[in-house]
């Protein structure tokens, strides 16, 4: 019993002695960061998710960077934690995800120095791509600095590339707080070119904004919140149907007015018909007539030649 007990402790990947005072059951305010790793005064924090996911090391000797191993991908779920309490890694409480991906036109090759992480909310599509850390955490009272070997350092970053619109896109500044393992594995492990570890990790990602990016989450807000009601497959689905059925009175009410159109054309040329045969006998009483007259003035004439002893 007592070894069982003792690999069920080893086998939990992070001790609540890792963790903040105050964040084993609710997600980081601006209290908890450090004036060292702390944004600008004139900006505010809109967004807190928390991210479970992994980070995959590749081994390679004859580097000296990052002794040997190199951050080639980097992936994790975000989820929400506004108005919720931990844990926070519900299934479907996903709101987002985080992945690594060389954004650097001038770091484009294998293994590169640069990974820029590009946060993605799937809600809306809109990402924020940010550069390498403006600083780093120094000690917490009671253990050693993260980024000590066993955990991933806290640090805050600059939004250096972003969407042109959506969520993410106001970010200014993202704040990773209370991370959890993830890190470098040691040197000397690196035995082997290729070598590839995946090093689970956790942290919480804090998103700041200016004056004016809140101005603007403040419009999109409303919009946002119509979207999501509009946006559902019952509300899609009934949409998609009223679209079908408009079409389909569309195109009857078409065809009626072309039916329509078409009888009123057939009597047109009907009644066109008509005339011209009217006026054809009009012409043909007319011609009938002339020739009467014409028939009547010779008569006439042979009449008097024949009365009038003058023109004998």
């Amino acid at each position: 019993m007592k070894l069982l007990s003792t690999i069920i402790i080893l086998s939990v990947p992070f001790t609540f002695a890792d963790l903040l005072p105050g964040l084993t059951s609710t997600a980081p305010d601006s209290s908890f960061v450090k004036e060292r790793i702390a944004p600008p005064a004139n900006t505010t924090l809109y967004e807190v998710y928390f991210a479970r996911g992994n980070r995959i090391y590749q081994c390679n000797p004859e580097k000296k960077g990052f002794q040997h191993w190199y951050n080639v991908q980097t992936h994790a779920f975000l989820y929400g934690t506004e108005g919720q309490t931990a844990p926070f890694d519900r299934e479907g409480n996903e709101v987002g995800q985080l992945s690594a991906a060389p954004l650097n036109p001038k770091q484009q090759m294998s293994n590169p120095m640069d990974t820029m992480p590009v946060i993605y909310n799937y809600r809306d599509g809109s990402w924020a791509g940010t550069a390498r850390p403006l600083a780093t955490t120094t000690r917490e009272e009671g253990r050693k600095e993260r980024g000590d070997g066993v955990h991933l350092d806290d640090h805050i970053v600059p939004v250096t590339k972003a969407s042109t619109d959506g969520y993410l896109s106001h970010a200014k500044y993202i704040i990773r707080l209370n991370s959890l393992e993830g890190v470098v594995p040691a040197a000397e492990t690196c035995t082997k070119k290729g070598l590839l570890i995946n090093k689970p990790f956790t942290a919480y990602f804090m998103f700041y904004t200016d004056v004016e990016g809140m101005q603007q989450l403040s419009e999109e807000e409303v919009e946002w919140k119509e979207m999501v009601e509009n946006y559902t497959p019952e509300k899609l689905a009934l949409a998609k149907t009223e679209r079908k059925e408009v079409a389909a009175t569309e195109k009857k009410e078409a065809e009626v007015e072309t039916a329509a159109e078409a009888k009123e054309a057939e009597t047109a040329s009907e009644a066109g018909a008509v005339v011209e045969v009217e006026a054809a006998s009009e012409a043909d009483a007319v011609a009938e007539v002339e020739v009467a007259a014409e028939a009547d003035t010779v008569v006439e004439a042979a009449e008097q030649e024949e009365n009038d002893p003058a023109s004998v």
